[in-house]
């Protein structure tokens, strides 16, 4: 494959690391470094907290080179971010949410107490970090809504008491990336302190070649800032502003054809290969290639724009924290304001035809108020109470283009290449029915292909007028303007009932209005042409192959505003079972908030509102757990069994053509086992490892979105219906206007009792760390991890074709350091073993049959120099 050369050090590096790590001395162990959490809004250690936390520092992090999330898949099991063409998904425990920009998240990401509940608004939640943890499990008492499969507690680097900095150089010589970072630490005077971190990171080579743009993609520059201050307002009180801004493109996306389906006609094979031929040639006035034979961009072309992907974007957030400390207990108050908006834009046909171009922007801000005590922990009894106060304004749109011009031609050649001489007989130009009519009474079933072509023939009949008469295309333009404002009390209590066991009971009462407009109508074939147009024709082709009915609701109308109130509940009971083993018990709700589809197409129903929204999803875990300390503490186990039941798991459903459709539509329980721990074997080696076995299960989803294979038979048996039935008209109907949205609702794919995607049923990992001296003056620090997943789907629907067979990955890194501390160097070696995987699989839109996939990164090597001051 192109991407690789004959290099080939993953057996040497292996050989080298396994090596290094046994070069150990097993006769002596050390007591393990205590690890601080603050999972229950205080600091406590990780064997105190009777929930089930993964917990990562930041300085593991950096020298695992770990920098996103989706870098974190490999050492944290039941865990796992995927990447697709909307968003991001962050899965715990087999629960996330489906990509569509209306939903709120399953898992909540806060950031210094912030929620960051988007996918974009968390892009730069791993800068210059103390720590990550991952709670599992509902955490609706103290974190709130949107927690329902977990939450990410991140706390960023503080200004710290002494002057101390740090700049990093790196390179990753696969992907041609650079990226510099450092930061300055330390006192301004007596009272105040401060830290200043920037990054500035630009790949200029990815894992995918694009042979129609002749580059390898995704390629992207990232530059972010922040500016930490901490003032003490007296000996009891301490004040802490945050600040940062980051600034993100990304052009090209690590897309491949999986199933080539009609897209085979174009030379397209079916095969994860690491090359793509996805762009868009301009349409007027010519298409052109430079001197040298590279491709030259058209500046009048309506699709094209210079690349198959692209993402512009920027963030910012402000925090202010006021920590005031009494007799009592703590009082803290967090004030913050957090926004983003990018533009994104996608050759959405996935190959070189030049028929479907999406863009999407969002543009959000949100502000935030947290007050809370935690009193004081003496005595037998100690609690946290508090309020939370959350606005947010969110703009969502989507204009996607329509190329008649190239999609009529597609269609027109298929037609004319089944039917041959009856083809001028049959054709209707402009009817579109009449033209399936004719085609249905001619051919009949026609095998397996009846109302695939009848179908092609009749969209074929309906846009020839539109490009006779210079109308080569037109665009659907969607808009969701959302406002949403809530507030929610909340206590938690622990109760010693003696000195070896406490009881935790929590409760929050939340409050949440919702209103927003929405509307999709149909626009001319121009770049960025958003006004609807006053082509009653052109408006009428748009509605058929864009699936939508023109429309346009706001807040007055009756699905368009939403009141929600909940009351969620958490009981937990924890026993000492020896200064050593901890056992707990616990119960917890938690949910989700409904919202609106942001693209709602109202097919059909262009007055029903109602349908435009979606109602919460709820959920209660049942978990047992035990926190261990063995070996005269330098070994830890902790483990946790776990039973959640979902309610109303809201659904995004992809239609087969361009849209999706929101519904609640299903029941599901996930149960399972987590194990992990970590052994201080010597002073000079360290192992952690975990496990993870979930089950889950849908107990009703019938309505799921059927496959490219179950679509197609489903259309096919509607077709034949009513041939048989005598009525060629309806057997044209049933060509023509079959979805993917109406064999989803035919219960086709009832996906009762399967399982969910991005959710393994079991996942391991094991990292071993050593250290080991180099004379007098330096030492080697060695980290090898290795992680297994099982097999496991990237595609909602459950397509055979999206099923990831288990992979293996191998990470390792070595640095070298004088004893000092001055500096150091570092080789970061990732994905060693050169698994080819895949993180999201989909049908590509107007291909039936045709499947994209995007790629993850291949095995790469990075070189690291940092200097400490």
């Amino acid at each position: 494959m192109p991407r690789h050369s004959v290099f080939k050090p993953q057996c040497k590096l292996l050989t080298l690391a396994i090596s290094s790590l046994c070069i150990a001395d097993l006769s002596q162990a050390q007591a393990l470094e205590e690890v601080i959490v603050t999972a229950q809004k205080r600091a406590e250690s990780l064997q105190d907290v009777p929930i089930s936390v993964s917990a990562m520092s930041g300085e593991k992090m950096a020298d695992a080179g770990i920098q996103s999330f989706t870098d974190m898949n490999n050492y944290v099991p039941s865990f796992s971010v995927t990447k697709d063409p909307i968003g991001d998904k962050i899965n715990i425990r087999g629960i996330q949410s489906g990509n569509q920009a209306g939903f709120e998240q399953s898992v909540g990401t806060f950031v210094d107490g912030i929620y960051r509940g988007r996918g974009t608004q968390s892009r730069y939640s791993f800068l210059d970090v103390e720590a990550v943890e991952i709670l599992r499990g509902p955490q609706g008492t103290l974190f709130g809504k949107n927690t329902i499969a977990g939450a990410l507690n991140i706390r960023s680097a503080k200004p710290t008491d002494e002057f101390a900095g740090q700049l990093s150089a790196s390179y990753n010589t696969e992907f041609e990336t650079t990226e510099l970072q450092g930061f300055v630490s330390g006192p301004l005077s007596d009272s105040v302190r401060g830290r200043v971190f920037v990054m500035n990171r630009q790949m200029d080579k990815g894992w995918v070649h694009n042979s129609f743009y002749n580059a390898d993609v995704p390629v992207s520059d990232e530059k972010a800032g922040r500016l930490s201050l901490d003032i003490d307002l007296g000996d009891n009180t301490l004040l802490r502003i945050k600040t940062e801004a980051a600034d993100f493109t990304t052009v090209g996306q690590p897309w491949d054809i999986l199933v080539a389906g009609g897209l085979s006609a174009f030379g397209i094979s079916s095969a994860a290969d690491y090359r793509i031929s996805m762009g868009n040639i301009p349409q007027a006035p010519f298409t052109h290639f430079g001197a040298n034979g590279e491709f030259v961009n058209d500046p009048n072309g309506v699709l094209d724009f210079g690349a198959a992907g692209r993402l512009d974007g920027d963030s910012t957030e402000t925090a202010i924290t006021l920590e005031h400390d009494i007799e009592q207990g703590t009082v803290t108050a967090i004030l913050g304001h957090s926004a983003y908006e990018f533009q994104r834009y996608l050759d959405a046909d996935f190959g070189p035809t030049s028929s479907v171009r999406f863009d999407d922007s969002e543009d959000f801000d949100q502000k935030s108020f947290e007050l809370r005590f935690a009193s004081d922990v003496d005595g037998n009894f100690n609690y946290i109470t508090g309020l939370f106060y959350q606005e947010q304004d969110l703009t969502v749109d989507g204009l996607t283009y329509f190329n008649f011009g190239t999609l009529q031609p597609l269609l027109n050649g298929a037609c004319a290449g089944a039917l041959g001489a009856a083809y001028p007989a049959l054709f209707v130009s402009g009817d579109a029915l009449a033209t399936a009519t004719n085609v249905a009474g001619a051919v009949g079933a026609a095998g397996a292909a009846g109302a695939s072509l009848a179908s092609a023939c009749g969209q074929a009949a309906a846009f020839e007028p539109l490009v006779n008469a210079g109308i080569n295309g037109g665009n659907r333009y969607a808009l969701l303007d959302q406002e949403n404002e809530s507030w929610a009390v909340f206590f938690q209590g622990t109760y010693e009932i003696s000195d070896t066991t406490r009881l935790t009971l929590g409760l929050r009462y939340t409050e949440e209005e919702k209103s927003a407009s929405q509307s999709v109508h149909a626009t001319e074939f121009i770049e960025n042409g958003t006004e609807k147009t006053d082509n009653a024709i052109l408006a009428g082709a748009l509605e058929a192959v864009g699936e939508f009915s023109t429309h346009s609701f706001d807040s007055s109308d009756p699905g368009m505003s939403r009141d929600e109130e909940s009351l969620t509940w958490s009981a937990n009971f924890q026993w000492d079972v020896s200064d050593d083993t901890m056992v707990y018990a616990s119960a917890s709700t938690g949910f989700k908030a409904g919202g609106f589809n942001s693209f709602y197409m109202a097919q059909g129903q262009p007055n029903n509102s109602q349908d435009a929204s979606f109602e919460e999803e709820e959920v209660i875990t049942f978990e047992v757990g035990s926190k261990m300390t063995l070996l005269d503490g330098s070994a830890e186990m902790n483990l946790a069994l776990f039973r959640t039941e979902f309610d109303d798991l809201q659904a995004s459903i992809f239609t087969g053509g361009t849209t999706f459709v929101v519904q609640n539509a299903a029941k599901a329980v996930t149960q399972g086992l987590e194990i992990d721990g970590r052994w201080a074997i010597t002073d000079n080696l360290n192992v952690q490892a975990a496990f993870a076995y979930i089950d889950f299960e849908f107990e009703q989803f019938p309505n799921q979105a059927c496959t490219a294979a179950q679509f197609a038979g489903a259309r096919q048996a509607a077709y034949e219906a009513a041939l048989n039935a005598g009525s060629n008209v309806g057997a044209a109907a049933a060509a023509l206007t079959y979805t993917n949205g109406s064999c989803s609702a035919a219960g086709v794919n009832n996906l009762a009792g399967g399982t969910s995607e991005n959710t393994p049923e079991f996942q391991f990992s094991v990292g071993f760390n050593h250290t080991q001296s180099l004379g007098a003056d330096f030492e080697l620090v060695s980290n090898l991890n290795l992680s297994w997943t099982d097999d496991v789907y990237r595609q909602a629907d459950l397509d055979p074709v999206s099923l990831q067979e288990s992979f293996t990955k191998v990470d390792a890194n070595f640095t070298l350091a004088p004893l000092d501390g001055n500096w150091d160097v570092s080789l970061i070696a990732n994905n060693l073993t050169d698994e080819d995987t895949l993180s999201y699989v989909n049908d590509t839109p107007l291909f039936n049959g045709t499947h994209q996939a995007a790629l993850e990164q291949p095995r790469s090597f990075t070189v690291r120099g940092r200097w400490h001051f």
